[in-house]
C-alpha cells in the first residue's frame, strides 16, 4: 500500500514544490488537483487546480511526467 497526498489543500504552492515536499515527507503518490476552472464555487477547494487540462501544452505535460 502507498500513502498519498491530495494537492488541492496547497492552492498557493507550485505543483513541483508540493511534489518535492511530499516525497521528502515519505509520501509515495500524489492525487493532483486538475478540476475545470468553472463551477468551482460549488466544490470544496474551489479554484485550486495544479494542472490546467484545458490549456495544457505538450511541453507542460512532459515537465509533469
Amino acid at each position: 500500500m502507498k500513502l498519498g497526498l491530495l494537492t488541492a489543500p496547497f492552492p498557493d504552492t507550485e505543483l513541483m514544490e508540493v511534489a518535492r515536499w511530499s516525497a521528502s515527507a515519505g509520501f509515495e503518490a500524489l492525487e493532483i488537483a486538475c478540476w475545470p476552472a468553472s463551477g468551482g464555487e460549488a466544490r470544496r477547494y474551489a479554484g485550486t487546480s495544479h494542472i490546467d487540462v484545458d490549456g495544457i501544452t505538450g511541453a507542460r505535460a512532459r515537465e509533469i511526467a
